[in-house]
């Protein structure tokens, strides 16, 4: 649901989303798993209780930031170099934040939305 409403809200800015959940939240998961020693509680859409940890969206916000940028100077996303940096780490940064507040379950839904719809704002020309 999370891809289509990107894919219609923000168009070409979608694949950003796209590369922040299918990249960076990839990686989250077993970079927690394997290197996580600092954990906190994530809100459930279950009872289930679910936790995550901050060498896990450390990986997301990595992870993320670098695809961002490298897709944006293939796509000409933004003039200039500097302002595709900031942007990438910008949508990095929400979308580590996005997936550390977001419920289990639930994250992979506002991890297509809030950066591609961030992506929409700082890149539209």
């Amino acid at each position: 649901m999370g891809g289509i409403l990107a894919n219609v809200l923000f168009r070409e800015f979608a694949v950003v989303g796209y590369l922040v959940t299918g990249l960076g939240d990839a990686v989250g998961e077993p970079a927690g798993t394997r290197f996580g020693r600092h954990r906190y509680r994530v809100p459930s859409l279950r009872s289930v209780p679910s936790e995550r940890s901050l060498e896990g969206s450390a990986s997301v916000f990595l992870v993320s930031g670098l695809a961002v940028f490298i897709s944006g100077v293939v796509r000409g996303m933004a003039g200039e170099v500097s302002h595709l940096a900031v942007g990438a780490l910008l949508i990095a940064l929400a979308a580590s934040i996005t997936e550390a507040v977001s419920p289990h379950g639930g994250d992979n839904f506002f991890l297509l939305l809030v950066p591609s719809g961030l992506a929409s704002v700082l890149f539209a020309v």
